[in-house]
């Protein structure tokens, strides 16, 4: 799709009534596993179900499993840890993870981000040089498993450096180049840092500092919030070099914008004891760390702003930190301001200009200027600026979809859905049976039966959508009015639509007339010169 609608984006920040089909078709699903599990159990050890099929223990060992009881591998799984859409396998010593089950004679196994097909021996049939969805990649074989390697490598010397053993540590800052160290994945490159950082305070003299300290650089690239905590908790509790590692921190705050060193460099700023004192830098940084939203160091940091608010009073631009000194609790998300005391809410702007009243609401979603209130006992609504109710009554269910500039409004009521404009008009009558939100991709509509996930806003009455893996187009009364035949379809500003089939592009009207044919290797709409730009970047105007 188009950058205009993949980044079609959902602003609803939890979910009320609207899944409430979804979960009970989801609950009888799960009952009838269950039930296949017990009875699976009166000949197993135990049993576990896993998307398609199962897992069985038997003398100690696990294997996949159909529904029936039939043994599907011969691995020797020794351990399993199965979660919601994954599961985590120790064979012959090694972790693998796997979504899926074991069908035709193999399964696509993980390990460290990296994929490769297994048999039902447990024997890996192939190199890791595929990607998630099973396809090959155009990865150096010798690259991946040289990351593979050592990243087992530094996992297993990561647990001898707990136990206060580094002689493996000098051969690895040896061999492992900051370029390699790059590539390896969150997990392992987390636990490289900590492997640094203790090194570095325990065994300096045992491996080649300058080398270290490149290694060190290099897992930086991959690295997760985790292990920026781990970092930092580490520096923490073991004082820091000023000279060597301020930077470090420095970097997390303002290259990963991680809230831990932002906070860190907040208190370093205002006790002046790393850094020189700098008040309104200290502000700046709690200011930041409170709009990461993460819980622990937005009520931490909320603190120090507002101690500083007390101590200093106006002289330093901190209306924030007055703020924090008044309220509860105060939340930076995007352009707005939330103040919580207790059950009442009120919103601000950036300039601290009040955008809804003080009340007892709570915010369901905003974007623009407007906001979905309410609570779950007495309905929600969308409001404007001033609590100003923009549609009639109260739903049981709103939420905004977006393409980043206008938004269409879903509302539900006695659980059948519909979509409204900006204004509270309606697009659509309440004709849907479910919708669900794009917490993990794009939202989805259920109509009859059929499913079809949202790819744009409705314009000039149609919206694009897809349905088992085609796109076409569905009309305000729920009717497929472009066919459901092309494997990609982007609604352009000026109506038509730019399709893809057998990868090449052609342009077809709202009503599905060919304007031109899929025989481009590429098409784009100009939206300055308002014609479309093929290949050959003749400008053509329909």
């Amino acid at each position: 799709m188009s950058i205009y609608n993949r980044f079609f984006m959902l602003l609803g920040l939890f979910l009320a009534f609207n899944l409430n089909a979804f979960c009970q078709d989801d609950d009888v699903e799960e009952d009838v596993n269950e039930k296949i599990a017990e009875q699976l159990r009166q000949k197993y050890d135990d049993v576990e179900h896993f998307n398609d099929v199962f897992f069985v223990k038997q003398n100690g060992v696990w294997e996949f499993s159909d529904d029936k009881g039939n043994i599907l591998t011969n691995m020797r799984i020794e351990n399993i840890d199965n979660s919601y859409y994954m599961a985590e396998l120790m064979i012959k010593g090694k972790k693998y993870t796997v979504y899926d089950g074991f069908a035709d004679g193999k399964v696509l196994v993980d390990r460290y981000s990296h994929y490769a097909y297994m048999d039902k021996n447990g024997n890996l049939i192939t190199p890791f040089i595929y990607d998630s969805e099973g396809e090959k990649t155009d990865e150096d074989g010798n690259e991946i498993a040289a990351i593979i390697n050592n990243s087992d490598r530094i996992i297993e010397i990561a647990g001898e450096v707990n136990q206060g053993n580094y002689k493996s540590v000098k051969q690895l800052v040896k061999d492992v180049s900051p370029e390699l160290a790059g590539k390896m994945t969150g997990e392992v490159a987390d636990s490289l840092l900590v492997l640094m950082c203790k090194t570095f305070n325990n065994s300096p003299k045992s491996i080649d500092i300058k080398k270290a300290e490149e290694l060190f650089e290099g897992a930086f690239e991959p690295c997760t919030l985790i292990g920026c905590d781990a970092v930092l908790d580490y520096y923490e509790n073991n004082g820091l070099d000023k000279d060597q590692r301020l930077m470090y921190i420095q970097r997390l705050a303002d290259e990963y914008k991680n809230p831990h060193a932002r906070v860190l460099l907040g208190n370093f700023m205002s006790e002046g004891k790393i850094c020189p004192k700098d008040i309104q830098q200290a502000i700046d940084y709690y200011k930041l760390a409170i709009s990461s939203g993460e819980s622990d160091y937005l009520q931490t940091a909320q603190e120090k702003l507002g101690g500083l608010w007390k101590q200093y009073g106006s002289q330093y631009d901190n209306k924030l930190g007055k703020l924090c000194a008044e309220n509860e609790k105060v939340e930076l998300n995007d352009d707005i301001i939330i103040l919580t005391n207790g059950a009442q809410k009120q919103v601000l702007d950036s300039l601290y200009q009040e955008m809804l009243p003080k009340g007892n609401y709570d915010i369901q979603g905003y974007h623009d200027g407007y906001f979905v209130i309410g609570d779950e006992l007495s309905g929600w609504q969308l409001v404007k600026k001033g609590g100003i109710p923009v549609m009639n009554g109260r739903y049981e269910y709103i939420t905004m979809i977006n393409d980043g500039e206008d938004f269409q409004v879903v509302a539900s009521n006695d659980e059948r859905y519909g979509i409204f404009d900006n204004e509270g008009n309606p697009i659509t009558q309440m004709i849907f049976d479910d919708y669900t939100p794009g917490f993990w991709g794009n939202p989805s509509l259920e109509l009859d039966g059929d499913t079809y996930t949202i790819y744009s806003l409705f314009k000039d009455g149609i919206m694009v959508v897809e349905k088992d893996e085609k796109y076409g187009c569905i009309n305000t009364k729920g009717k497929e009015v472009i066919p459901f035949i092309y494997d990609d379809l982007t609604l352009t500003p000026n109506g038509k639509l730019i399709v893809q089939t057998d990868e090449k592009y052609g342009v077809i009207d709202k009503d599905g007339k060919e304007l031109l044919p899929c025989k481009y290797d590429s098409i784009e709409f100009d939206e300055e010169e308002g014609k479309f730009r093929l290949t050959t970047t003749e400008l053509i105007d329909l």
